[in-house]
């Protein structure tokens, strides 16, 4: 056989038998991947999973700066994302093409990240045909055109603490303002109107804080889906993050308790400044100021004096209410969550000590709580705690020039230790049906007999002449955002005796069904049909005009039966209002005409929200129920609602507010929220702030005090004129809650 011709053979068999070798590990290879993805996906399957969003092409066609990073927390690579000034919102989808959000019941995104301070996760949801969208937060109000969610859920998450935001779709609705927590979840906002889930179209989630250049917050997101079963819990932490003083474990500070021995010492400081205390000697009793008497009248009373408003205490004296809330040791205030978020703590108190069990309670959510506070009190003092901490706090109220007891405080404390306070009455009226929100039906002959009830608490306390007065409720959550109440009733078709009242005004408005059915784009055979009507979208602006309008009938009934009632029981002391979260519309004002003051809680920066206004239009005088600041700098990874650089700033943040404010003409009580600092695991709600005058062991913020006391010192002659106001205005940073 020619020679060429086996070699050729030769060769082509070789290139056979690689060409077949190369396919059979292409086969191979091919097998192995189909293997690989198909454990990887039955790896990533969540329970009840009905939509997951694909985060790679998510992040791509994004804008935020991000990268795939091999996270030791989740075990796999996950999204690592850095936000930009004006540049943190991530779109999960524009239109919601083929998700099923009839179905699903949470949306749930899996979080970490290790910032030096708590960060916000905002999920909003834009509606497919924009709207007038309004996006509330406390204390101020933001309205867009078109291109504003229509309602957004706000969620905080703790430094180094794997989370799973679990947000219910069941709040689409928009009837809660404040979600129930879920475990390892911060605290929640809810805000904006209700929206149905086949109008969803857009849906993103925003990442804050993100401000240059010392907030600029990463965020690691390991997935984002939609369920239907609510998704299970993460595996135990190995590493406590909570100390047995209820401290944060994880960071260091300067006036960390380390020991049961440097905690004594620290109350022990306390005891001696307290125990010397007394008000300066032109304060009267109450901590009003002799040099400016009016008409002594046994108790407290507002005065116009010709320049401006004062309260009068019962001696006759000029007083200014300045005051602080939470003043007291409960699970409420000091206390936090601790059902779910055992794994936390590096030791908890034995329940069943008969001293260290009074630390346990059970909160609003039937969640059982735990109240570090106390624990440390009992630590130092044993059996005798409440007493101490009562003349302790007592005497540092006098030493820094205190002279309220503000809301949820102890208020037996404040009559042993006679001290002036307010009262926060409980149990506002309601019906049994809701038209909105808290709202209740206010035409149910139901809640004339309920506010009469409600109205006899103040039976114990109607001759005290420490009181100086009451509120009725806080922060109603109908008034979270400038909201149409009586457009918003007709969401269901639920009867309601207001809808009965509501359809006797048009039809005397109207004359007949005819007129209205006209004016309103509508075709009801007659006005009884109104009490089954619903409205997903204004069928006209007379129908929202009109809606407007009963809303202010609605406010009135809402706010007149109760004020009749309360003044029935008690005369003799002040009706001090409903601590509006802020002034969104203008029902808020329609209510003045009842209240013998004004009062707003007023998280302002730098000083106080505008009052002027509301006593232009109310002819009262103002309170500021709630203010404060806070910052990240010791112990706590939360501002609050206003935030400082630091301890020092927060002190200069104080002088400027209380200062500026006691300025005003209007103004005659300012109270700071908190006395202590909230748990670094969260309140009930998962509220974690740097707040309190106090920090959880009872050790006070000096640099805070001190300028609270110079500012109240100082407070009488500045209202008088006779001194100027401090003037500098701190380096604003962002809210981090």
């Amino acid at each position: 056989m020619n020679k060429n011709l086996i070699t050729n053979y030769k060769l082509r068999i070789t290139n056979n038998l690689k060409n077949m070798k190369y396919q059979i590990l292409t086969i191979l290879c091919c097998v192995m991947l189909i293997h690989f993805s198909a454990c990887q996906d039955s790896k990533t399957i969540f329970p009840g999973e009905v939509f997951r969003f694909d985060l790679q092409p998510i992040a791509k066609t994004g804008t935020i700066t991000h990268e795939w990073v091999k996270s030791p927390e989740f075990g796999e690579k996950v999204l690592s994302f850095t936000v930009g000034e004006g540049n943190n919102e991530l779109i999960l989808t524009s239109n919601s093409e083929g998700i099923d959000w009839l179905t699903a019941k949470y949306f749930v995104c899996e979080v970490w990240h290790d910032n030096p301070y708590s960060t916000k996760l905002s999920l909003n949801f834009y509606r497919k045909t924009g709207d007038d969208s309004a996006v509330a937060v406390q204390g101020n109000e933001t309205v867009s055109q078109e291109s504003g969610p229509r309602i957004s859920a706000t969620f905080g998450f703790l430094p180094c603490l794997k989370t799973k935001m679990i947000f219910p779709l069941s709040y689409l609705d928009g009837q809660q303002t404040h979600p129930v927590r879920q475990p390892r979840q911060m605290t929640g906002f809810i805000s904006g109107r209700r929206i149905d889930p086949a109008d969803i179209g857009k849906v993103s989630i925003g990442i804050s804080p993100s401000v240059s250049p010392d907030y600029l917050s990463r965020v690691q997101i390991a997935s984002a889906y939609l369920t239907a079963e609510m998704p299970d819990p993460y595996e135990k932490l190995a590493v406590a993050m909570v100390d047995s003083f209820g401290q944060w474990a994880v960071r260091d500070w300067p006036g960390k308790i380390h020991s049961s021995e440097e905690l004594k010492a620290s109350m022990d400081k306390n005891e001696a400044i307290a125990t010397s205390a007394a008000y300066p000697d032109d304060w009267s009793e109450y901590g009003g100021w002799k040099q400016l008497r009016f008409t002594p009248k046994g108790f407290f009373y507002t005065h116009h004096d010709g320049n401006r408003w004062w309260l009068v205490d019962p001696e006759g004296c000029a007083f200014i209410s300045a005051g602080v809330t939470c003043i007291t040791v409960s699970s409420s205030n000091s206390g936090g969550m601790l059902t779910g978020l055992e794994e936390l703590f590096s030791w908890l108190p034995p329940e069943d000590d008969s001293l260290f069990g009074q630390v346990y309670q059970t909160g609003r959510t039937n969640m059982k709580m735990i109240d570090f506070l106390k624990s440390n009190l009992i630590r130092v003092y044993g059996a005798g705690w409440k007493q101490k901490w009562e003349e302790t706090s007592a005497g540092l109220m006098r030493n820094w020039r205190l002279n309220t007891v503000a809301n949820w405080s102890d208020l037996d404390m404040a009559r042993r230790q006679k001290m002036p306070y307010v009262l926060n009455m409980r149990g506002f009226p309601t019906t049994p049906v809701k038209l909105y929100r808290d709202f209740p039906d206010v035409f149910d002959p139901v809640y004339r007999q309920e506010a009469e009830l409600f109205a006899k608490q103040l039976e114990p306390t109607r001759d005290d002449p420490y009181l100086i007065g009451y509120f009725l409720v806080n922060e109603p959550k109908w008034a979270f955002g400038d909201n149409n109440v009586a457009f918003e009733m007709f969401a269901t078709d639920t009867p309601s005796f207001a809808k009965k009242e509501m359809a006797r005004w048009l039809q005397k408005k109207y004359g007949n069904i005819r007129a209205f059915n006209g004016a309103w784009n509508q075709n009801l055979a007659d006005f009884n049909a109104l009490e089954t009507l619903t409205m997903k979208d204004r069928p006209s602006d007379a129908a929202w005009n009109d809606c407007s309008e009963f809303s202010e009938l609605m406010v009135d009934q809402y706010v007149e039966t109760v004020c009749r009632e309360v003044k029935k029981i008690d005369s003799n002391h002040l009706n001090l209002g409903m601590r509006y979260a802020w002034i969104s519309s203008d029902l808020c004002y329609r209510a003045g005409a009842w209240f013998d003051v004004f009062s707003i809680n007023g998280y302002g920066n730098p000083g106080p929200p505008e009052t002027e206004e509301i006593t232009c239009r109310s002819g009262k005088p103002v309170m500021i129920g709630e203010w404060h600041f806070g910052t990240v700098d010791r112990g706590l990874p939360s501002t609050g609602l206003q935030g400082a650089e630091n301890q020092m700033a927060r002190g200069e943040a104080y002088r400027y507010y209380f200062e500026q404010g006691v300025n005003r003409p209007e103004l005659i009580g300012i109270h700071w929220f908190q006395w202590n600092d909230q748990p670094v695991f969260g309140r009930g709600d998962g509220e974690n702030y740097n707040i309190g005058f106090l920090d959880i062991c009872n050790q006070p913020y000096k640099e805070l005090t001190d300028q609270a006391k110079t500012s109240h010192e100082r407070m009488y002659r500045i209202a008088t004129g006779m001194e100027k106001p401090f003037s500098k205005i701190i380096r604003k940073v962002p809210t981090i809650t």
